[in-house]
């Protein structure tokens, strides 16, 4: 390690810099706290982003509706307001995975010889 940096390294003994240790995904507080699967999650998502304004609205404004159904509804009708898509397209790369995406590689080809002396 450079000498700059050993001041700043984790000595034995020491109070961790992070004594709550990782954050937690997204994935493991939705399974954890709310017992949703990856696949419920992306049946909410998929079922929202097929709802009206209105109906969209009355799930916000619904106290019984789950809080992740909350959550997105609140997501969509602000990136509605803003006339941005970013809220749509971050929902459909996280439930359906982001769409194939190609390029081109061009490769020159280089003739190599190799001499072996035995």
């Amino acid at each position: 390690m450079s000498n700059h940096l050993e001041k700043y390294q984790w000595k034995k003994g020491q109070q961790s810099p992070h004594p709550e240790g990782r954050p937690k995904s997204l994935k493991t507080i939705l399974k954890s706290e709310y017992s949703l699967t990856q696949t419920q999650c992306n049946d909410a998502i998929l079922s929202m982003l097929g709802m009206t304004k209105s109906e969209i609205e009355s799930e916000v404004n619904n106290p019984e509706t789950p809080m992740f159904n909350r959550i997105i509804a609140k997501a969509l009708l602000k990136s509605y307001q803003n006339g941005s898509l970013y809220a749509i397209e971050s929902l459909l790369n996280r439930s359906l995975g982001l769409p194939k995406q190609q390029s081109e590689i061009q490769i020159e080809e280089k003739k190599i010889d190799v001499t072996l002396n035995l």
